[in-house]
Protein backbone atom coordinates (compact mmCIF):
# COMPACT_ATOMS: atom_id res chain seq x y z
CA UNK A 1 0.00 0.00 0.00
CA UNK A 2 1.55 3.31 -1.10
CA UNK A 3 1.33 6.64 0.69
CA UNK A 4 -1.63 7.91 -1.35
CA UNK A 5 -3.61 4.77 -0.60
CA UNK A 6 -2.86 5.15 3.10
CA UNK A 7 -3.99 8.79 2.97
CA UNK A 8 -7.22 7.79 1.23
CA UNK A 9 -7.82 5.12 3.89
CA UNK A 10 -7.19 7.57 6.73
CA UNK A 11 -9.71 9.99 5.20
CA UNK A 12 -12.39 7.34 5.80
CA UNK A 13 -11.65 6.99 9.52
CA UNK A 14 -13.41 9.43 11.86
CA UNK A 15 -12.96 10.28 15.54
CA UNK A 16 -16.04 10.63 17.77
CA UNK A 17 -16.13 14.40 17.26
CA UNK A 18 -15.70 14.07 13.49
CA UNK A 19 -18.34 11.32 13.33
CA UNK A 20 -20.85 13.43 15.27
CA UNK A 21 -20.25 16.40 12.97
CA UNK A 22 -20.61 14.17 9.90
CA UNK A 23 -23.91 12.78 11.21
CA UNK A 24 -24.96 16.28 12.36
CA UNK A 25 -25.77 15.02 15.85
CA UNK A 26 -24.32 15.62 19.31
CA UNK A 27 -21.56 13.42 20.68
CA UNK A 28 -24.03 12.35 23.40
CA UNK A 29 -26.43 11.12 20.73
CA UNK A 30 -23.55 9.34 19.00
CA UNK A 31 -22.62 7.61 22.27
CA UNK A 32 -26.23 6.49 22.65
CA UNK A 33 -26.23 5.02 19.14
CA UNK A 34 -23.02 3.16 19.96
CA UNK A 35 -24.51 1.90 23.23
CA UNK A 36 -27.60 0.69 21.35
CA UNK A 37 -25.30 -0.99 18.77
CA UNK A 38 -26.84 1.00 15.93
CA UNK A 39 -23.32 2.13 15.03
CA UNK A 40 -20.31 -0.12 15.67
CA UNK A 41 -16.93 1.62 16.11
CA UNK A 42 -13.87 0.01 14.54
CA UNK A 43 -11.81 0.81 17.66
CA UNK A 44 -12.68 1.68 21.24
CA UNK A 45 -10.03 2.59 23.81
CA UNK A 46 -9.67 4.88 26.81
CA UNK A 47 -8.15 7.59 24.64
CA UNK A 48 -10.05 7.36 21.36
CA UNK A 49 -13.05 5.87 19.57
CA UNK A 50 -12.79 5.50 15.80
CA UNK A 51 -15.49 4.98 13.19
CA UNK A 52 -15.41 3.73 9.62
CA UNK A 53 -17.06 6.25 7.26
CA UNK A 54 -18.94 3.50 5.39
CA UNK A 55 -20.65 2.52 8.67
CA UNK A 56 -21.65 6.14 9.28
CA UNK A 57 -23.04 6.38 5.74
CA UNK A 58 -25.38 3.48 6.43
CA UNK A 59 -26.76 5.41 9.37
CA UNK A 60 -26.92 8.93 7.96
CA UNK A 61 -29.12 8.47 4.93
CA UNK A 62 -32.33 10.18 5.96
CA UNK A 63 -34.27 9.07 2.94
CA UNK A 64 -37.13 11.51 3.03
CA UNK A 65 -38.86 9.44 0.39
CA UNK A 66 -38.24 6.02 1.91
CA UNK A 67 -41.11 3.58 2.07
CA UNK A 68 -41.96 2.09 5.44
CA UNK A 69 -43.52 -0.91 3.74
CA UNK A 70 -40.62 -2.91 2.30
CA UNK A 71 -41.47 -4.92 -0.75
CA UNK A 72 -43.87 -2.43 -2.29
CA UNK A 73 -41.02 -0.67 -4.05
CA UNK A 74 -42.81 2.62 -4.63
CA UNK A 75 -42.01 6.16 -3.60
CA UNK A 76 -43.60 7.38 -0.34
CA UNK A 77 -45.70 10.41 -1.29
CA UNK A 78 -47.06 10.83 2.24
CA UNK A 79 -43.79 12.11 3.65
CA UNK A 80 -43.95 15.80 4.64
CA UNK A 81 -40.90 16.66 2.47
CA UNK A 82 -42.53 15.01 -0.51
CA UNK A 83 -45.83 16.83 0.04
CA UNK A 84 -43.88 20.10 0.15
CA UNK A 85 -42.18 19.20 -3.13
CA UNK A 86 -45.45 18.23 -4.83
CA UNK A 87 -46.99 21.58 -3.90
CA UNK A 88 -43.83 23.46 -4.92
CA UNK A 89 -43.70 21.82 -8.35
CA UNK A 90 -47.43 22.42 -8.80
CA UNK A 91 -46.79 26.14 -8.32
CA UNK A 92 -43.78 25.86 -10.63
CA UNK A 93 -46.05 24.74 -13.49
CA UNK A 94 -47.47 28.29 -13.58
CA UNK A 95 -44.00 29.83 -13.96
CA UNK A 96 -42.88 27.84 -17.01
CA UNK A 97 -41.06 25.38 -14.72
CA UNK A 98 -38.62 28.12 -13.71
CA UNK A 99 -37.13 27.74 -10.22
CA UNK A 100 -36.05 31.37 -9.88
CA UNK A 101 -39.49 32.81 -10.64
CA UNK A 102 -41.22 30.17 -8.52
CA UNK A 103 -38.98 30.81 -5.52
CA UNK A 104 -39.42 34.58 -5.82
CA UNK A 105 -43.20 34.13 -5.88
CA UNK A 106 -43.16 31.88 -2.80
CA UNK A 107 -40.75 34.16 -0.90
CA UNK A 108 -43.09 37.08 -1.50
CA UNK A 109 -46.06 35.10 -0.17
CA UNK A 110 -44.06 34.08 2.90
CA UNK A 111 -43.05 37.68 3.52
CA UNK A 112 -46.47 39.25 3.04
CA UNK A 113 -48.91 36.56 4.22
CA UNK A 114 -46.71 34.14 6.19
CA UNK A 115 -47.48 31.44 3.63
CA UNK A 116 -46.56 27.92 4.75
CA UNK A 117 -46.41 24.67 2.78
CA UNK A 118 -47.68 22.94 5.91
CA UNK A 119 -50.98 24.87 6.14
CA UNK A 120 -52.82 22.01 4.47
CA UNK A 121 -54.42 21.72 1.03
CA UNK A 122 -57.78 22.90 2.38
CA UNK A 123 -56.19 26.30 3.04
CA UNK A 124 -53.47 26.39 0.41
CA UNK A 125 -55.49 25.55 -2.70
CA UNK A 126 -57.93 28.50 -2.39
CA UNK A 127 -55.12 30.82 -1.29
CA UNK A 128 -52.67 29.89 -4.05
CA UNK A 129 -55.40 29.82 -6.71
CA UNK A 130 -56.34 33.38 -5.88
CA UNK A 131 -52.71 34.54 -5.90
CA UNK A 132 -52.12 32.85 -9.25
CA UNK A 133 -55.46 34.14 -10.59
CA UNK A 134 -56.68 30.70 -11.63
CA UNK A 135 -59.68 28.54 -10.78
CA UNK A 136 -59.38 26.32 -7.71
CA UNK A 137 -60.44 23.26 -9.67
CA UNK A 138 -57.71 23.89 -12.25
CA UNK A 139 -55.03 24.28 -9.58
CA UNK A 140 -56.21 21.11 -7.84
CA UNK A 141 -56.23 19.23 -11.15
CA UNK A 142 -52.62 20.32 -11.73
CA UNK A 143 -51.73 19.28 -8.18
CA UNK A 144 -53.15 15.79 -8.74
CA UNK A 145 -51.17 15.43 -11.97
CA UNK A 146 -47.92 16.33 -10.20
CA UNK A 147 -48.78 14.05 -7.29
CA UNK A 148 -49.49 11.17 -9.66
CA UNK A 149 -46.09 11.58 -11.33
CA UNK A 150 -44.37 11.39 -7.92
CA UNK A 151 -46.32 8.26 -6.98
CA UNK A 152 -44.84 6.46 -10.00
CA UNK A 153 -41.26 6.94 -8.79
CA UNK A 154 -39.55 3.92 -7.27
CA UNK A 155 -38.41 3.78 -3.66
CA UNK A 156 -34.72 4.00 -4.55
CA UNK A 157 -35.25 7.69 -5.37
CA UNK A 158 -34.17 9.99 -2.56
CA UNK A 159 -35.63 13.48 -2.40
CA UNK A 160 -33.65 16.12 -0.51
CA UNK A 161 -34.52 19.73 0.19
CA UNK A 162 -32.09 22.63 0.31
CA UNK A 163 -31.02 22.92 3.93
CA UNK A 164 -31.26 19.18 4.54
CA UNK A 165 -28.06 17.53 5.80
CA UNK A 166 -27.68 15.47 2.64
CA UNK A 167 -28.03 18.45 0.27
CA UNK A 168 -24.65 19.61 -1.03
CA UNK A 169 -23.32 22.27 1.33
CA UNK A 170 -21.22 23.72 -1.49
CA UNK A 171 -24.28 24.00 -3.72
CA UNK A 172 -26.46 25.37 -0.92
CA UNK A 173 -24.08 28.31 -0.51
CA UNK A 174 -24.37 29.16 -4.21
CA UNK A 175 -26.96 31.62 -5.55
CA UNK A 176 -29.87 30.32 -7.60
CA UNK A 177 -29.61 26.69 -6.59
CA UNK A 178 -32.59 24.31 -6.92
CA UNK A 179 -34.74 23.90 -3.78
CA UNK A 180 -35.07 20.13 -4.30
CA UNK A 181 -32.81 17.40 -5.68
CA UNK A 182 -33.81 13.90 -6.77
CA UNK A 183 -31.05 11.37 -6.11
CA UNK A 184 -30.22 7.75 -6.84
CA UNK A 185 -27.16 6.13 -5.31
CA UNK A 186 -24.69 7.13 -2.62
CA UNK A 187 -26.08 10.49 -1.51
CA UNK A 188 -23.02 11.25 0.62
CA UNK A 189 -20.94 11.84 -2.48
CA UNK A 190 -22.70 15.22 -2.72
CA UNK A 191 -20.57 16.48 0.16
CA UNK A 192 -17.28 14.89 -0.87
CA UNK A 193 -14.45 16.79 -2.56
CA UNK A 194 -15.24 16.69 -6.25
CA UNK A 195 -14.02 18.02 -9.59
CA UNK A 196 -16.02 18.20 -12.81
CA UNK A 197 -14.42 16.90 -16.04
CA UNK A 198 -16.49 17.73 -19.13
CA UNK A 199 -16.19 18.56 -22.80
CA UNK A 200 -17.32 17.91 -26.33
CA UNK A 201 -19.84 15.22 -27.25
CA UNK A 202 -17.80 14.57 -30.40
CA UNK A 203 -14.41 14.55 -28.76
CA UNK A 204 -11.22 13.49 -30.51
CA UNK A 205 -9.55 10.19 -29.63
CA UNK A 206 -6.62 12.14 -28.22
CA UNK A 207 -8.84 14.16 -25.86
CA UNK A 208 -10.61 10.99 -24.72
CA UNK A 209 -7.25 9.39 -23.84
CA UNK A 210 -6.14 12.49 -21.94
CA UNK A 211 -9.44 12.50 -20.06
CA UNK A 212 -8.82 8.92 -18.96
CA UNK A 213 -5.34 9.82 -17.66
CA UNK A 214 -6.68 12.83 -15.80
CA UNK A 215 -9.60 10.99 -14.21
CA UNK A 216 -7.33 8.15 -13.07
CA UNK A 217 -5.07 10.70 -11.38
CA UNK A 218 -8.00 12.39 -9.63
CA UNK A 219 -9.65 9.23 -8.31
CA UNK A 220 -6.26 7.98 -7.12
CA UNK A 221 -6.28 11.05 -4.89
CA UNK A 222 -9.74 10.22 -3.55
CA UNK A 223 -11.51 12.95 -5.53
CA UNK A 224 -15.03 12.36 -6.83
CA UNK A 225 -15.32 13.16 -10.55
CA UNK A 226 -18.51 14.73 -11.88
CA UNK A 227 -19.94 15.02 -15.38
CA UNK A 228 -23.28 15.27 -17.19
CA UNK A 229 -23.63 11.75 -18.68
CA UNK A 230 -23.46 13.18 -22.21
CA UNK A 231 -21.64 11.44 -25.05
CA UNK A 232 -17.92 12.00 -25.50
CA UNK A 233 -15.83 13.46 -22.66
CA UNK A 234 -18.59 13.06 -20.03
CA UNK A 235 -18.96 9.38 -20.84
CA UNK A 236 -15.19 8.88 -20.67
CA UNK A 237 -15.13 10.59 -17.26
CA UNK A 238 -17.82 8.34 -15.77
CA UNK A 239 -16.56 5.10 -17.33
CA UNK A 240 -12.94 5.67 -16.35
CA UNK A 241 -13.96 6.34 -12.75
CA UNK A 242 -16.13 3.23 -12.52
CA UNK A 243 -13.63 0.95 -14.27
CA UNK A 244 -10.84 2.01 -11.94
CA UNK A 245 -12.66 1.82 -8.62
CA UNK A 246 -13.33 5.56 -8.41
CA UNK A 247 -16.42 7.51 -7.45
CA UNK A 248 -18.48 9.54 -9.88
CA UNK A 249 -21.57 11.75 -9.93
CA UNK A 250 -23.79 12.20 -13.00
CA UNK A 251 -25.86 15.40 -13.00
CA UNK A 252 -28.53 14.78 -15.61
CA UNK A 253 -30.79 17.10 -17.60
CA UNK A 254 -33.86 14.86 -17.40
CA UNK A 255 -36.09 13.73 -14.53
CA UNK A 256 -34.47 11.05 -12.37
CA UNK A 257 -36.61 8.26 -13.87
CA UNK A 258 -35.54 8.93 -17.48
CA UNK A 259 -32.42 7.96 -19.42
CA UNK A 260 -30.67 10.26 -21.87
CA UNK A 261 -28.96 9.61 -24.16
CA UNK A 262 -30.55 6.17 -24.52
CA UNK A 263 -27.23 4.53 -25.32
CA UNK A 264 -26.00 5.58 -21.85
CA UNK A 265 -28.83 3.89 -19.96
CA UNK A 266 -26.59 1.05 -18.77
CA UNK A 267 -23.96 3.56 -17.71
CA UNK A 268 -26.56 5.54 -15.76
CA UNK A 269 -27.73 2.36 -14.04
CA UNK A 270 -24.11 1.55 -13.11
CA UNK A 271 -23.64 5.03 -11.65
CA UNK A 272 -26.86 4.61 -9.64
CA UNK A 273 -25.35 1.43 -8.18
CA UNK A 274 -21.74 2.54 -7.65
CA UNK A 275 -21.91 6.35 -7.61
CA UNK A 276 -24.66 8.95 -7.61
CA UNK A 277 -27.15 10.30 -10.16
CA UNK A 278 -28.57 13.78 -9.50
CA UNK A 279 -31.54 15.54 -11.09
CA UNK A 280 -33.24 18.80 -10.21
CA UNK A 281 -36.19 18.14 -12.51
CA UNK A 282 -39.46 16.64 -11.22
CA UNK A 283 -41.08 13.60 -12.85
CA UNK A 284 -44.07 15.68 -13.95
CA UNK A 285 -42.03 17.92 -16.25
CA UNK A 286 -41.19 17.27 -19.90
CA UNK A 287 -37.56 17.47 -20.96
CA UNK A 288 -37.00 21.04 -22.11
CA UNK A 289 -33.96 21.98 -24.17
CA UNK A 290 -32.93 24.47 -21.48
CA UNK A 291 -32.74 21.69 -18.88
CA UNK A 292 -29.23 20.82 -19.97
CA UNK A 293 -27.59 24.25 -19.65
CA UNK A 294 -29.56 24.74 -16.42
CA UNK A 295 -28.16 21.57 -14.88
CA UNK A 296 -24.66 22.82 -15.73
CA UNK A 297 -25.11 25.35 -12.95
CA UNK A 298 -25.89 22.56 -10.50
CA UNK A 299 -23.01 20.44 -11.78
CA UNK A 300 -20.59 23.32 -11.31
CA UNK A 301 -22.18 24.16 -7.95
CA UNK A 302 -21.38 20.79 -6.40
CA UNK A 303 -17.81 20.86 -7.79
CA UNK A 304 -14.74 22.66 -6.53
CA UNK A 305 -13.42 23.07 -10.09
CA UNK A 306 -14.39 22.41 -13.71
CA UNK A 307 -11.93 21.04 -16.26
CA UNK A 308 -12.91 21.44 -19.93
CA UNK A 309 -10.96 18.88 -21.93
CA UNK A 310 -12.21 19.88 -25.39
CA UNK A 311 -15.07 22.04 -26.68
CA UNK A 312 -16.34 23.83 -29.74
CA UNK A 313 -17.54 27.42 -29.85
CA UNK A 314 -21.15 26.46 -29.03
CA UNK A 315 -20.47 23.61 -26.59
CA UNK A 316 -22.59 23.32 -23.46
CA UNK A 317 -19.33 22.99 -21.55
CA UNK A 318 -18.84 26.73 -22.05
CA UNK A 319 -22.12 27.41 -20.24
CA UNK A 320 -20.69 25.41 -17.38
CA UNK A 321 -17.53 27.52 -17.46
CA UNK A 322 -19.71 30.64 -17.17
CA UNK A 323 -21.48 29.23 -14.14
CA UNK A 324 -18.22 28.08 -12.56
CA UNK A 325 -16.53 31.47 -12.84
CA UNK A 326 -19.65 33.23 -11.54
CA UNK A 327 -19.75 30.81 -8.59
CA UNK A 328 -16.09 31.45 -7.78
CA UNK A 329 -14.90 28.02 -8.91
CA UNK A 330 -11.67 27.27 -10.77
CA UNK A 331 -11.91 26.58 -14.51
CA UNK A 332 -9.05 24.71 -16.20
CA UNK A 333 -8.38 24.61 -19.97
CA UNK A 334 -5.65 22.68 -21.85
CA UNK A 335 -2.95 24.85 -23.41
CA UNK A 336 -3.51 22.98 -26.68
CA UNK A 337 -7.04 24.44 -26.84
CA UNK A 338 -5.68 27.94 -26.27
CA UNK A 339 -3.17 27.42 -29.09
CA UNK A 340 -5.86 26.17 -31.47
CA UNK A 341 -6.40 29.01 -33.97
CA UNK A 342 -9.74 27.57 -35.14
CA UNK A 343 -11.48 28.38 -31.83
CA UNK A 344 -11.54 31.63 -29.86
CA UNK A 345 -13.33 30.70 -26.63
CA UNK A 346 -10.24 29.46 -24.68
CA UNK A 347 -8.48 32.83 -24.83
CA UNK A 348 -11.70 34.59 -23.78
CA UNK A 349 -12.05 32.41 -20.70
CA UNK A 350 -8.39 32.78 -19.76
CA UNK A 351 -9.00 36.56 -19.71
CA UNK A 352 -12.01 35.94 -17.46
CA UNK A 353 -9.87 34.08 -14.94
CA UNK A 354 -9.64 30.47 -16.15
CA UNK A 355 -6.33 28.58 -15.77
CA UNK A 356 -4.26 27.01 -18.56
CA UNK A 357 -2.43 23.71 -18.09
CA UNK A 358 0.07 21.71 -20.12
CA UNK A 359 0.44 18.54 -18.08
CA UNK A 360 -1.01 16.59 -15.19
CA UNK A 361 1.39 18.18 -12.74
CA UNK A 362 0.03 21.64 -13.57
CA UNK A 363 -3.55 20.44 -13.16
CA UNK A 364 -2.78 19.12 -9.70
CA UNK A 365 -0.84 22.23 -8.75
CA UNK A 366 -3.78 24.46 -9.69
CA UNK A 367 -6.18 22.27 -7.74
CA UNK A 368 -3.68 22.03 -4.90
CA UNK A 369 -3.94 25.80 -4.41
CA UNK A 370 -7.61 25.35 -3.49
CA UNK A 371 -7.78 25.38 0.30
CA UNK A 372 -10.15 22.40 0.25
CA UNK A 373 -8.21 20.32 -2.28
CA UNK A 374 -4.84 20.53 -0.59
CA UNK A 375 -2.09 17.89 -0.46
CA UNK A 376 -3.06 16.29 -3.76
CA UNK A 377 0.46 15.07 -4.33
CA UNK A 378 3.85 15.03 -2.66
CA UNK A 379 7.47 14.46 -3.63
CA UNK A 380 6.95 10.71 -3.88
CA UNK A 381 4.76 10.98 -6.95
CA UNK A 382 6.14 14.22 -8.39
CA UNK A 383 8.13 12.31 -11.00
CA UNK A 384 5.05 10.32 -11.98
CA UNK A 385 2.88 13.37 -12.71
CA UNK A 386 5.77 15.25 -14.32
CA UNK A 387 5.79 12.76 -17.15
CA UNK A 388 2.06 12.85 -17.95
CA UNK A 389 1.49 15.40 -20.72
CA UNK A 390 -2.02 16.85 -21.11
CA UNK A 391 -1.22 19.42 -23.79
Amino acid sequence: MDRNEIKALMNDIYTSREAAEYLQISTQRLNQLVHDQQIIPIKVSKSVTLFWKEDLDKRTITNVSSNNNPGIGMFDINNAYVRDAILYFTIQQYFNCNDKKTCEFIEQLEKVDNFSFRSGLKNNIPYLSSKLNILEKDFYKCYLRVKDSFSKLTDDVILVKKGDGVYSKLLANTDGTPPFLFLKGNVHLLNEKSVCVVGSRNASVESMKKTEKLVKALIKRNIVVNAGLAKGIDTATHKTALENGGRTIAVIGTPINQYYPKENKDLQLSIEEKGLVVSQFPPCNPVYRWNFPTRNGTMSGISLATIIMEAGETSGALRQADYALKQGRDVLIPQSAINNSSISWPKKYIKKGAHAFKNLKEVLQILNDNEVLYNLFDNDDMEEVNNVEMD
